[in-house]
Parts: C-alpha cells; structure tokens; sequence
C-alpha cells in the first residue's frame, strides 16, 4: 500500500513582547482554519518575550492535537545585526531577525511559511504546500504601496514589487544557495532602506521570485477604499498587480488578510473603526490574552479627515503625502550621494 504523504506546514512568527498578543491572535486564526493538516510546527523568534507570554502561547498551542511551538534565541541574530550596522526599523530589529534566522530551522518538508502578526488567517493553507516554487528563491504577493516608491530603490515602474509580510520560502534552496550569508553580505553594505527587509527582498531577489496568489496575501486596504480607486491613485495595473476582477473575486473569501490599513486605529485596539475588527475580535477571544485588556486606538487628524472627507478627496490628500515623502527620500539619498563624491 502506498505511504501517505503527510500534510505539514511550517511557519515562522517574529516579534518583541507588545507584539505577542498580537502573534497570538494570528495564531489562533491559523490553527483553528487548519485542523486538517497533519502538522502545523510553529517557530517563534521572540525579542525580549517575557515568561508570561512564553507560557500563555504555549498554552493556546497546545490547544491543538496537530500543532507544534518552538521558541528562538533571537539574541545571536540581534548582536550581528548590531555589528553589521544595520539600520533599526522603528528604533528595533525585530523585523529583520527571519533573514538570519531562517537558515537555523530545522524541517522536515521543503518550505517555511512567514507570517507578520497582523495577518488573519480564514482558511486552509494546504494549497501553499504542493506550490511550484519554479526554482525561485520564495513566493511573495504584490504590495499595494504607490508604484512611485520602485525608483527609490532602482525598480522600473514594470517591475512588480512584492510585500514581504506573507513569505513562502523556498527552505531547501535557501540553504543549497547560502542564502543568510549573501543576506549578510548585503547588510554589511547596505541596509538604509526605507521598508527595511522588504526593500531589500525586491532588490537582492528581483527575478527569483514568483508571484502568489493575491488570496494568500489580501490586503485591508482593498475594504477601506474602493479598490478601483486604490490602483488608479497608486498606480497598480498589470502586468505588475493583480487585475481589477482578480482582487474582487477574493474579495469576500481571501485566505489571508494582512491588516495593513490603520488609519482608524490597528484591528486589535480597543475602540478602533478597522473594517477588520469583528474577525480580530473573534479569534482574540480564543487566546490565552482574552480578558486582557489592549491598548486603545489613538484618534488623530487622520481619523477625523477620514470620516469627513469624500473618499476621492481624502486619497488625493493621501497620495499627495505619499509622494512627498518619497521626494524627501530621494533628496536625501542625492545629498548622501554628493556628500560621499566630495
């Protein structure tokens, strides 16, 4: 009788312990959407995560027969990133520990699946383990940032520029090509990116990645503005995004939602207006933080002109920020530029 090939998957979480809860809450969506798989091994790379937050996502894995948690000393990973001189994102290095760790994990299949905290996981995610990797480095979705922000990092407005918050990596090859120490040999020299690792994903990578599929990677942007008017203003079309009818037939079942929008405040805070929450809200309560209490939404100038403002007015407002900010960018890389001729 022919032996049956187990279904697992292997995922990959980050944070420092403010994010745990939040980890947490992404956690519970993934395996309460996937019962069915043999195996779900969890691999946790906690920055400073205390012992309380250890012991209850410990406690809410250990809820499910199919599911597996290890934790990560990210420690080695922090003091290199320090020695290198590799810039922080937000004051800390956390999002930039999976470059170095994802070499260290030990699988027994050929994938590992990132997963950023602010993800809800709605359903099963066994097509991600029979993916054609077509001998790419991982599989990534496109990003819904401004197809203005390719040039601050040397990308042609054709070229698709992918979001790193959902990343299927292609463990076997990462390990066969040496992949953490081309990483580290780019850090050394550069790290200033504007988006971090993901900057850095699309340039050390461009070429070697494949598409995937936008239900793996759903943005909630696409729900807080209408998604026509999403890729008008920010000039997202084909052939580097997903078409209008590809976004709207995930639109009500996507597999992955990736809460990037939080202009009312992120899907987790109390009192916040994230067309989100009810989903955060429900897998929250199934964690070992639901009589916690979280932090509350801040209300800002924003959030205000937000509810004011008509919609067409209000992405105008947004895209003329958008642009200044990649124009302060630009001027800054060009005075760093003359400074170093001089």
């Amino acid at each position: 009788m022919p032996r049956v090939k187990k279904k697992i998957l292997n995922v990959l979480y980050q944070s420092d312990d403010n994010y745990a809860v939040v980890s947490a809450i992404s956690i519970a969506s993934l395996l309460e959407n996937n019962k069915t798989l043999d195996e779900i091994h969890i691999f946790y790379c906690g920055y400073k995560l205390s012992k309380q937050s250890k012991d209850r996502l410990k406690k809410l894995v250990e809820k499910y027969p199919n599911a597996y948690l290890t934790f990560i000393n990210p420690n080695t990973y922090h003091k290199k990133l320090q020695k290198l001189g590799v810039k922080p994102w937000h004051g800390v290095y956390v999002t930039w520990l999976k470059m170095l760790a994802l070499a260290d994990l030990e699988i027994k299949t050929d994938r590992v699946l990132y997963l950023n905290p602010h993800t809800i996981i709605t359903s099963s995610l066994d097509g991600l383990l029979e993916l054609d990797f077509e001998k790419n480095i991982m599989a990534l979705a496109y990003d819904t940032l401004t197809n203005q922000h390719k040039a601050t990092i040397g990308l042609q407005p054709t070229d698709g520029y992918y979001n790193c918050g959902i990343m299927l990596i292609n463990h076997k090859k990462w390990l066969k090509d040496d992949v953490s120490s081309q990483v580290v040999e780019h850090l050394s020299k550069k790290s200033d990116y504007v988006i971090a690792d993901q900057d850095l994903c699309n340039v050390m990578f461009r070429g070697q990645i494949k598409t995937l599929d936008i239900a793996y990677n759903f943005s909630s942007a696409f729900y807080a503005y209408r998604p026509q008017d999403l890729l008008r203003i920010n000039n997202l079309k084909q052939p580097y995004f997903y078409s209008y009818d590809e976004i709207m037939t995930n639109y009500y079942s996507p597999k992955i939602i990736h809460s990037l929008y939080g202009i009312q405040g992120k899907p987790w805070e109390v009192g916040n207006k994230h067309p989100n929450r009810l989903l955060w809200q429900k897998y929250f309560a199934l964690t070992p933080w639901k009589n916690t209490e979280l932090p509350h939404a801040k209300k800002t100038l924003v959030w205000y002109l937000y509810d004011i403002l008509p919609r067409p007015i209000f992405m105008q407002l947004y895209i003329m920020a958008v642009e200044r900010k990649f124009a302060e960018v630009d001027k800054e890389k060009t005075e760093t530029t003359e400074a170093n001729v001089r």
